[in-house]
């Protein structure tokens, strides 16, 4: 009976970390998009999220630059509020990028730890899974 209660928990917990990851996710989006409206360009730092006007992330939700391609991996953010960014720029990086102010799609990657665990993504503006990215 132990083991059966174990095994429910530890899937309970996986799907309550994957909701809150996705909503770090789409709070990024939906924050970028609004960003985007007021801007005319996508915000390439976890300060420029924080810095709109009225576009804004939730407190506790963290936009960190990706570092390679798939740069998310079980246990990298074990408060599942972090969220990883590539941006589509003809910039260098994000960083340059939100400095030139010609960010027009952003990639938002977080850990998904239910079923079959693995990085999920979020696409914004002109991002797809077929574009190329800095970070």
């Amino acid at each position: 009976m132990a083991a059966i209660t174990i095994v429910s928990y530890t899937g309970i917990t996986a799907k309550a970390n994957a909701s809150k990851a996705q909503s770090a996710a789409k709070s990024a989006q939906s924050t970028a998009e609004t960003f985007f409206a007021e801007n005319n360009y996508y915000p390439g730092t976890n300060a420029t999220f924080h810095a709109g006007a009225t576009a804004k992330l939730p407190a506790g939700t963290v936009i960190v630059a990706d570092a390679a391609s798939t740069p998310v991996i079980a246990g990298w953010d074990t408060t599942f509020s972090q969220v990883a960014l590539s941006c589509v720029t003809a910039a260098a990086s994000c960083s340059a990028g939100d400095t030139a102010k010609n960010i027009t799609g952003l990639r938002f990657a977080y850990w998904d730890p239910s079923g079959t665990p693995g990085i999920k993504y979020v696409y914004v503006g002109t991002a797809t899974s077929g574009s190329t990215y800095v970070y």
